[in-house]
């Protein structure tokens, strides 16, 4: 057997169910999600794009692949192993700026198995980003990440990816451009006509801040995340930081703050 195929029959042992345990089962399609069908998976660009046979340019849904290193070639490595393979895929029909349409895809196995996202996330080789896939249907991964995240499999095991504290600021400048995880408690809220902000600190202008547009904020409100349910609990959430202020994420949706303190916000 070559190494592509060692490396395909490892991922498929990895998502196939132990003797006795019920295995994965496939997340529920998005809404205007596309079930299309058996394709191939050609090739997986340098830049961790996939291309498909039928589909054409693609990228999984609700993740992210580490930045550089050995992690990122583990993930490589496993998509990799699937080319020229049978792969069943779900996808949307708009594409983005790239022309990728964003997919979940697994192997086109008789019973069915984990996708490839879900495979990534379990081995801490992907980060959940639910602003890469609108809507984000996926809790399943946020579950599946903080198992590995538990256990420092991984990007986890990685200073680098690991949450940063609102408070230490010296991180928070140097990680500015990158997608991050930040940890902290609110301090005091904020509510604008257009947009309302979290603030970690206090001085507003040069602490950290979430930003979360009127339309976001609506929608957790409608979920029960008002800012009596936000203030003073201690939080993480995820996107790309910005140097707003001090530095600041923007919040595109409710999944992508969790509460640290009791359980995760309500749905």
């Amino acid at each position: 057997m070559g190494h592509g195929g060692a490396v395909w029959l490892a991922f498929i042992l990895m998502i196939m169910p132990a003797a006795g345990q019920e295995g994965p089962r496939p997340p529920a399609p998005c809404t205007g999600a596309t079930a299309m069908g058996a394709d191939r998976l050609r090739e997986v660009t340098p830049e961790g794009d996939l291309v498909l046979e039928t589909a054409g340019r693609a990228r999984l849904a609700g993740v992210r692949l580490p930045d550089d290193g050995s992690l990122r070639a583990e993930a490589f490595a496993l998509l990799r192993s699937a080319a020229g393979r049978p792969v069943v895929v779900e996808g949307r029909p708009e594409r983005d700026r790239w022309s990728r349409i964003p997919v979940v895809i697994r192997p086109d196995e008789p019973s069915p198995s984990a996708d490839f996202a879900y495979a990534l996330v379990e081995a801490g080789l992907a980060v959940v980003d639910p602003a890469s896939s609108i809507p984000f249907c996926r809790t399943d991964l946020l579950l599946l990440e903080q198992e590995a995240r538990k256990r420092s499999l991984g990007v986890w095991g990685d200073d680098r990816y690991k949450p940063i504290e609102a408070g230490d600021a010296e991180r928070l400048r140097t990680s500015v451009g990158r997608f991050v995880l930040v940890e902290g408690r609110v301090r005091s809220i904020g509510e604008r006509s257009q947009r309302v902000y979290l603030n970690f600190g206090e001085h507003w202008a040069e602490d950290f801040t979430i930003v979360i547009p009127r339309q976001t904020w609506k929608l957790m409100g409608e979920r029960g995340l008002d800012a009596a349910a936000l203030k003073g609990q201690r939080i993480r959430a995820r996107g790309i930081l910005e140097p707003w202020q001090g530095t600041s994420l923007t919040l595109l949706m409710p999944e992508m703050i969790e509460r640290l303190a009791g359980s995760r916000l309500p749905r």
